[in-house]
């Protein structure tokens, strides 16, 4: 490839990883007689759908419909509440949220049972963005272990969720940073949410544009700093990625075992 050519935002190690990880959800949708005619579209935090939902309840019901399955049985709980803001450091004003789940995908007397961070009701698309998450473990439970295995798992979940459409939910929730004020204490608080980093989760983004024909408008829902990464990776799936459709039938998934 030329040295003046356009580069992804991520290690080229990661990308490909990324290709193979759409590869096997491919393949193993196909073996499972759920690829016939799947054809996810870019969810958006516009939709009329999630705006009209008005409840927990109904807004994992959305989200299911949209991943293409609200025909599966899972079971919605509340969950914890994620333990209180850590200072990071002396006289800094700096906080940080411990690495708590926002939410938790488990299979209890044969039932598989998703539970939410019930603060994340105040955060409407970063619930989207937890449910679709922990839907992707209600799918990959189907399907095995994801390329490089269980060490992966969770970054192939995360994947598994912009495959189905919500890549635009996952970058925009992955980080967050903001002023707090709690009676006599004020700083700034920083948020971490799912697996992969904000400029593996554009990429894959960017990946499922080209590989579902999508002609939605993601990159103006991304947040204003994600666009430029979504570009760059963007530019440089359609130099050396051309057809990622016909590409992604080619990729040796055994590689990756």
């Amino acid at each position: 490839m030329g040295l003046f050519g356009p580069s992804p935002p991520i290690d080229r190690d990661e990308l490909n990883w990324l290709l193979a990880c759409f590869a096997w959800l491919d393949r193993s949708l196909e073996e499972g007689g759920r690829g016939a005619g799947f054809a996810p579209r870019s969810m958006l935090p516009d939709d009329p759908a999630f705006l009209s939902a008005s409840t927990a309840s109904d807004l994992f019901a959305t989200v299911k419909q949209a991943a293409g399955l609200g025909e599966w049985e899972c079971r919605l709980e509340k969950g914890e509440t994620r333990r209180e803001r850590i200072n990071l450091g002396l006289d800094t004003g700096v906080y940080s949220e411990p690495a708590s789940a926002l939410g938790t995908f488990s299979i209890e007397g044969n039932v598989p049972v998703i539970r939410y961070d019930p603060a994340l009701l105040r955060k409407p698309d970063a619930l989207i963005a937890t449910f679709a998450h922990e839907l992707s473990h209600l799918l990959i439970a189907t399907i095995g272990m994801p390329p490089s295995g269980e060490a992966l798992e969770e970054h192939a979940t995360d994947c598994a969720a912009v495959y189905l459409g919500f890549g635009v939910f996952l970058a925009n929730s992955a980080r967050s940073f903001s002023q707090f004020s709690d009676g006599a204490m004020q700083g700034w608080q920083s948020e971490t949410a799912g697996y992969l980093s904000e400029n593996a989760l554009v990429t894959a983004l960017a990946i499922f544009e080209r590989r579902f024909d999508s002609n939605g408008d993601a990159a103006a829902a991304l947040k204003d700093y994600l666009r430029k990464p979504h570009r760059k990776a963007g530019r440089y799936l359609d130099k050396y990625h051309p057809d990622i459709a016909a590409e992604l039938r080619e990729v040796e998934l055994t590689e990756w075992a």
